[in-house]
């Protein structure tokens, strides 16, 4: 099976830290969208967003490849929605990543792709970015 990225656009930049990662604006209108269409609490909606940043960052700081929990899914896929935010984010990180969708896991309804990309998502998680990966956002 597929991991959940396709491909990813480099560029040479200095990357920058977790912390100015996590910082990154969000567009006005990306929290509230989680909240009305996919039930999430404002808090809840910050946290997703947050994990789908830190994914896609995990990718362009070198993971081999990623795969989201359904969760971090939701994040990713409304960041997706916002074209420019996506495209100045993927600048602002050193990498474009590319959306290649699959589905849930047979039996699986916390991860998508393969279980193999999905396990190594989150030890990049702890080897990369230095800690423990959030149980509520990576099952």
């Amino acid at each position: 099976m597929r991991s959940h990225f396709f491909s990813m656009t480099t560029t040479t930049k200095k990357r920058p830290t977790l912390q100015e990662v996590d910082n990154f604006p969000l567009p006005e209108l990306m929290i509230p969208r989680l909240v009305k269409e996919l039930g999430y609490s404002e808090a809840d909606a910050q946290m997703v967003v947050r994990e789908a940043k830190r994914m896609l960052y995990l990718r362009a700081s070198g993971a081999r490849t990623v795969s989201p929990s359904l969760k971090v899914d939701d994040g990713w896929h409304t960041m997706l929605m916002f074209t420019r935010f996506y495209k100045d984010f993927a600048k602002f990180i050193g990498g474009f990543v590319h959306h290649n969708p699959t589905p849930p896991r047979n039996g699986d309804e916390q991860s998508k792709g393969d279980s193999e990309a999905y396990a190594y998502t989150k030890q990049a998680y702890r080897e990369i970015l230095g800690v423990e990966p959030d149980a509520r956002w990576w099952p």
